[in-house]
């Protein structure tokens, strides 16, 4: 009986170079695996750099969103009627949208400096915390807490409180700018009243009662 190693010779076929053919089977198995290897790496390094690059972009747009919201809630919360023709054009300024509209009205901006005025109304305020609640699309909700002062002819003497409010935000070419804001569940375009604040946007549900930036 002949040896696999006769068989082999006798086709013609010898050890060295038997061994040399084994070899380059192995690389190109290794380099197979390997090139996968560096294949998928190469994808979950690019798929790792777009969340990086996106995270880094939220995280850009909720810092100018932050300074952007607590700038639109220190003008509505900060007003006086030594000064009341200045409160409607910062509000106007900060805003979009509905929000905007109202407050660049000429006719909004008289009537709210002559209710101020009327009213000896003072408010103060600084945000005591800020952060961002939630990013969808072009938007930015921003939570706040404030810490207010609020005066008028009927209580001279400043009342203090502590309230948690919101503002949410969108892009304006480019520029954040206030959308919506509210306390708790309350919207601005919302139909809630207040003693102490000028009037906001009428509700469209409900335009006979005005509401009030808070």
């Amino acid at each position: 009986m002949k040896s696999l190693w006769k068989d082999w010779s006798a086709n013609g076929i010898r050890i060295p170079l038997l061994g040399v053919a084994t070899l380059l089977l192995i690389a190109a198995a290794v380099t197979g695996v390997m090139g996968y290897r560096n294949w998928d790496l190469s994808n979950r390094n690019a798929a790792l750099t777009g969340s990086l690059a996106d995270a880094r972009r939220k995280e850009s747009d909720c810092a100018a969103a932050i300074k952007a919201g607590t700038d639109f809630l220190l003008a509505a919360n900060n007003f006086s009627y030594n000064k009341p023709d200045e409160w409607t054009p910062k509000m106007a300024s900060l805003s979009s949208g509905a929000i905007h509209d109202y407050f660049a009205n000429a006719q909004v901006a008289h009537d709210n400096s002559e209710l101020i005025k009327a009213g000896r109304l003072v408010k103060s305020a600084t945000v005591a915390d800020a952060a961002c609640a939630a990013q969808a699309g072009t938007g930015v909700r921003v939570i706040a807490q404030l810490d207010e002062q609020t005066q008028n002819f009927q209580t001279p003497d400043p009342v203090k409180t502590t309230s948690a409010v919101w503002v949410e935000l969108t892009k304006v070419d480019g520029v954040w700018k206030a959308a919506d804001s509210g306390r708790g569940d309350q919207a601005l375009a919302g139909n809630v009243s207040g003693v102490a604040q000028p009037p906001g946007p009428q509700s469209p549900a409900n335009p006979s009662l005005p509401a009030t930036p808070r």
